[in-house]
């Protein structure tokens, strides 16, 4: 399987909804001055979802040395791929 295909099977599991992928969107995000997270987050539009339109996704490393998939659905305020990784910050008290 591929990286994106490995994205797209986990949205739709963790949504219920049915995706397709649209396009890869480079992020930074900047903290005083300072790099906090640079990537490229993977967008996708999801069917049947009863909420969200989009998804976003992407890995990270762990400490572990192991790779990790990052889901975000598309819900408002959560709507773009700067917000996406913006939530994901915060859940990992990064920002």
């Amino acid at each position: 399987m591929s990286y994106r295909t490995d994205l797209l099977d986990a949205i739709e599991l963790s949504g219920n909804c049915r995706g397709s992928y649209v396009h890869t969107q480079p992020v930074r995000i900047i903290m005083e001055g300072k790099v906090l997270w640079r990537g490229r987050v993977e967008v996708f539009n999801l069917t049947a979802h009863a909420f969200a339109k989009r998804a976003f996704g992407w890995s990270v490393k762990r400490k572990d040395k192991k790779t990790e998939n990052v889901i975000v659905l598309g819900i408002p305020p959560l709507d773009s791929p700067i917000m996406a990784v913006k939530a994901y910050l915060a859940t990992q008290k990064m920002y």
